[in-house]
Order: structure tokens, then C-alpha cells, then sequence
């Protein structure tokens, strides 16, 4: 079976996430391709046999380079299966409405929706999750990945549950694509600049030029905060939402050191839910594959 996998990540955790749904899916003896979305329609194949979408919510919605893609993407002869996979730094229910647009505008191509998942993944903006819970987040999804590959083979249908008015809240949010775009132009870069042009030439939607020796913010920006996540200097900020900048990657291994974490109370009960029930899902699997204990990796770590 032939797959493709067309996605975005700002920062590095939705391809992360991508990389190893592509080692499960080739487990299964599938060809898999991974395309950017940031790519547009070059070098796109039309000899697939099922269509993935993978991204980072932005604002309870699927970022807009991601639904402009899908927009021009052409339809599909035959009708296709779907599948999602996305990120977001807390597991709000909200989150499950971010897909609605792209759904409808894919159905339309001949593409049908057969399973949509969804994975915490530290923040790259907001505040920046400890150590301990970048490498828990990590852990799990691990675990979870294979699992929901298994039943997108298997035929097994999956999908998030709806959410009260949630067309008319994803349509409300995006708001965050003008005001990105509006926000985007009061970025500015610090004497801390060293002038390696890493922002420049990584800014997806080339947002960011050198005119005269100073940095240029256009009109195009989609605060996917790749510029300045991974900034080595820390030298840019980030307009009305400089107070919620996080600066450098996260290294996703098990600490040495305990941090204290200055966010324990945000959304603490969803947090311990989605924990229990991915590690529900892990372990009920696990046993009912008792008899073939290598399809499942080690159990949920202290």
C-alpha cells in the first residue's frame, strides 16, 4: 500500500511525531511518502492509495498554510481514505474542532475521513513544559503511534468526538490567521543577533528578509514560531506575544534532575486524563497481544 503524508510542524514536534507514524505504517510493509506542506503541490504523486494530514493546532484550528494546501490539493478519482494526526500542547477537548474545515474541504476532493488522532507535545510558545513532561509526552505517543497505525490498517475507524458549537468556534479562532498576520509585522530582532540568517532561510512562508542590513517582517507570517523558537541567540521577539515566547528545543530525554514546575495547576485535570486513558489504551492492548509481547514496547514508565 502506498501512503502519503503531507504535513507541517513549526517547530519540530509534528514532524517528530510524523517521522515515527512513518516507521509504523513501513512496518506494515507500506511505502510511505512525507511531504511538506510548506512545498505546495511540487513533486506531489498521484499514485497513493491513502492520504495522511499531520499539523499543529494553531488556536483550535489546523494551521492556515495547512488549509490553503488542502484547498489545492485536485480530486481524487476514486474516493480515498483519510487519516489525521495532530499536535497541541494541552489536551483540551477544543482541540478536536480543528480539523473541521480541512475535513470539509478534503471531502470535497474525494477524500473521506476514516481516523484522526491526537498527541500533547510541549509547547513552542505560551510557556515552556518542563523536561519531565516534554520526555512523558514523548513516551506516550511513542506507544500510542503504532497502536493507532495498527487500526488505520486494520480498518478500524477512529474518530474525536464533537464538540457543542464547534463549527462556530473554529470559525471565531480564526481570527489568529489575520491577527498573525497583523502581529507578524511587529517581530523585531535584538542586538543579540548574530546574523546567521537561520530565521530567514527556515520561515516557511518566506516572511522574513534582509533589506539595507535590517530584518523585515512581512505581512505573511503564520506564527508557527520557528523563527523564534529556534533563534540560537534568543535575539527574536515576538510582538503582543513576546510574554509567551519559548526559545530552544526540547532534547525529550528522561531528566536527571527534577525542575520545578511553575504551571503545575494549567489544565491539570486534562492532563492526568489524557495520560490515563493513552496508557490505558497502551496497556489493553498489550495484554490482549500477551501472546506476541513484541508488538508492544516496555510498559508505562515510573
Amino acid at each position: 500500500m502506498k501512503i502519503l503524508i503531507c504535513y507541517f510542524s513549526g517547530t519540530g514536534n509534528t514532524e517528530k511525531v510524523v517521522r515515527s507514524v512513518r516507521d509504523a505504517f513501513e512496518s506494515h510493509d507500506c511505502s510511505v511518502l512525507l511531504h511538506k506542506v510548506e512545498k505546495g503541490l511540487d513533486d506531489l504523486p498521484d499514485d497513493f492509495d491513502m492520504l495522511g494530514i499531520a499539523y499543529p493546532v494553531h488556536a483550535f484550528n489546523a494551521p492556515e498554510i495547512v488549509v490553503d494546501f488542502a484547498k489545492k490539493l485536485e480530486k481524487s478519482p476514486v474516493q480515498k481514505k483519510l487519516f489525521i494526526f495532530k499536535t497541541s500542547g494541552e489536551p483540551l477537548k477544543l482541540n478536536n474542532i480543528s480539523s473541521l474545515k480541512l475535513v470539509s474541504i478534503l471531502k470535497k476532493k474525494n477524500f473521506v475521513l476514516t481516523n484522526e488522532y491526537h498527541y500533547c507535545m510541549p509547547y513552542n510558545m505560551i510557556f515552556r513544559h518542563t523536561d519531565q513532561m516534554a520526555y512523558d509526552m514523548w513516551q506516550l505517543a511513542q506507544q500510542l503511534i503504532p497502536i493507532d497505525v495498527g487500526e488505520i490498517m486494520s480498518g478500524k475507524s477512529a474518530k474525536l468526538k464533537k464538540v457543542f458549537c464547534g463549527r462556530f468556534i473554529a470559525w471565531v479562532m480564526r481570527i489568529e490567521w489575520w491577527g498573525g498576520r497583523f502581529n507578524g509585522k511587529k517581530y523585531k530582532v535584538t542586538d543579540k543577533c548574530i546574523h546567521c540568517q537561520k530565521c530567514v532561510r527556515s520561515c516557511p512562508v518566506g516572511n522574513i528578509t534582509i533589506k539595507d542590513g535590517k530584518f523585515v517582517f512581512g505581512k505573511k507570517c503564520i506564527m508557527c514560531m520557528r523563527c523564534s523558537f529556534h533563534c540560537p541567540t534568543n535575539a527574536i521577539k515576538i510582538g503582543w506575544f513576546e510574554s509567551w515566547k519559548v526559545n530552544g528545543a526540547y532534547n525529550f530525554n528522561k531528566p536527571e534532575n527534577v525542575e520545578d514546575n511553575k504551571h503545575d495547576k494549567f489544565c491539570k485535570k486534562s492532563y492526568k486524563k489524557y495520560f490515563e486513558r493513552g496508557w490505558a489504551k497502551v496497556n489493553s492492548v498489550e495484554a490482549d497481544a500477551s501472546s506476541n509481547p513484541g508488538q508492544i514496547a516496555e510498559a508505562q514508565p515510573e
